[in-house]
Order: structure tokens, then sequence, then C-alpha cells
């Protein structure tokens, strides 16, 4: 929260037992570069660890804030499995507004 409003989402799995999954994560474009990110990884991890685990995973992919994938591995995740997934584009049928994921063009 921040002056009252949602500004971070957070969102765990814990329903594979020993592994827990960072299935949402992020802040607001406002809050970018703040620390509340930073903030909001390291309460996750705690969250995470705290539970009988041996395992700590997130997906990420090209539709993610485009420093996503560095701030991970700044918290301590490393690359495991890198593939390719066909999907269409949820900014295409409405799903996703359309000026998301700004830095993947759109292909119509």
């Amino acid at each position: 929260m921040h002056d009252g409003r949602d500004e971070g989402l957070l969102e765990l799995d814990f329903r594979d037992a020993g592994q827990c999954e960072l299935v949402f994560f992020g802040v607001t474009a406002k809050l970018i570069g703040s620390g509340a990110g930073r903030f909001l990884m390291n309460r996750a991890l705690e969250l995470a660890w705290s539970r009988p685990v041996t395992r700590v995973w997130v997906h990420t992919c090209t539709f993610d804030h485009p420093s996503a994938l560095s701030f991970y591995q700044r918290a301590g995740f490393r690359a495991f499995r890198r593939q390719v997934e066909v999907a269409d584009d949820p900014r295409l049928d409405g799903t996703a507004p359309r000026h998301v994921a700004r830095h993947v063009p759109v292909i119509e």
C-alpha cells in the first residue's frame, strides 16, 4: 500500500510439496526504482523460506518488465531453463490493455 492504494502485488503458491512458486510479483510503474520492489522481494523470500521448502522459483517472460530477469538474479534466483513458448498476444484479444509490455512489438 502507498497513499492508501494498492501499489504492489505478491502471490506465492505452495501447492507442490517442498516448493514455492513466486506466481505474481510487481510494483506499479511509479514505484520502480524506489526500493519498493526490493522490499517486496525480501518479504516474498522471507515468507517462502519460512515454510518447509527446498525450492523457490519464478517463471518470467518477455512480457515482464525488461529488467525483471536481472532483478530476480540480484535477489538470488538463477536461470534453470530457457524455453520458447508460443501463445496469442493478450493485447490483441483485449485480455491485456494495448499499452502494456511496450518493449514487445505487437504483430498483427
